[in-house]
């Protein structure tokens, strides 16, 4: 039952490629770059992969593994798509380790086809606001992308624990959309779901329907959004009537109607966050603590 109770159970507000190319000087951790040839989308783009700590030292030990998508805004201010904003994860990932607060795991960032191409890979569905239009996107061959040949890459050349309950995936506004349809598309892949500020609205918010018919969804999910995701001059304190919040509480209401465990679903609305990539890693360090926390 959706209620008041419910809502407080899950309510967080916040006020106020094959070639491995040298470590970047920006860069906190220890983060290998491959060049990527995609058949499926018919492209090349980098993967960035993050290992934990002494990975070379401990080469019988295996690890969970985050896909994380948008890879150029993940790690360096110099390669983000929108001008000095980054997620920040290899800082906020070597300050978790450091405290023991989460598990050691494998993350690997997923770059997009460029500013002209990331919303043909991510958009499953028509988005009549995109402009310019794109009329037949491909997004519903991302799923494929990812897990016959990204995670068979990984799989190959990492130790990553393998099966749904070691495998995460992940994205902030189109990415968290694809990362949701992925996971409705490959059922039992995926044990874990990262969802940041998602455009769930694209299509008349067809992802909702496709969830709502969906019988199977990862164990544990975390969704991230801010009630200011436009930008507004103006925001009011624990104003949640924007869309994207909205759009969060449905899919919320629907895990809880197909009785998703309360404890295995994490929203955070943070008061007036934006649609950016810092509110993405703001948050970053909440999300990684509830999907894999150090046991």
């Amino acid at each position: 039952m959706f209620n008041k109770k419910n809502l407080l159970a899950f309510l967080v507000l916040v006020l106020c490629f094959s070639t491995v190319y040298s470590q970047r000087r920006s860069v906190v951790a220890d983060l290998r770059f491959h060049k990527f040839k995609s058949e499926v989308f018919g492209n090349t783009r980098t993967l960035r992969v993050l290992v934990p700590p002494r990975y070379n030292r401990n080469r019988n030990q295996k690890y969970p593994v985050l896909y994380l998508n948008d890879g150029q805004n993940l790690f360096q201010v110099r390669t983000a798509q929108t001008k000095n904003s980054e997620w920040g994860i290899d800082e906020t990932y070597k300050d978790l380790l450091a405290y023991r607060e989460i598990e050691p795991i494998i993350i690997v960032g997923i770059d997009n086809a460029g500013r002209s191409g990331r919303a043909n890979e991510y958009l499953p569905y028509y988005d009549k606001y995109l402009s310019p239009p794109l009329l037949n996107p491909n997004g519903k061959k991302y799923p494929q992308f990812l897990t016959e040949e990204v995670m068979s890459f990984i799989e190959k050349n990492y130790r990553v624990k393998k099966g749904a309950e070691f495998t995460g995936l992940g994205g902030a506004s189109y990415g968290a959309l694809i990362s949701l349809y992925t996971a409705i598309k490959k059922p039992k892949t995926f044990g874990r779901l990262l969802l940041e500020s998602p455009s769930f609205y694209v299509d008349e918010a067809k992802i909702l329907k496709e969830a709502k018919e969906a019988t199977q969804f990862p164990n544990k999910i975390y969704i991230g959004v801010g009630t200011n995701e436009e930008g507004k001059p103006n925001c009011t304190p624990g104003d949640l009537s924007h869309e994207a919040v909205q759009d969060v509480l449905k899919l919320q209401k629907i895990l809880q109607e197909k009785e998703f465990e309360d404890k295995n679903l994490k929203v955070l609305i943070e008061d007036c966050a934006t649609h950016s990539e810092t509110a993405y890693g703001r948050r970053f360090s909440e999300a990684m603590r509830f999907l894999y926390p150090r046991k």
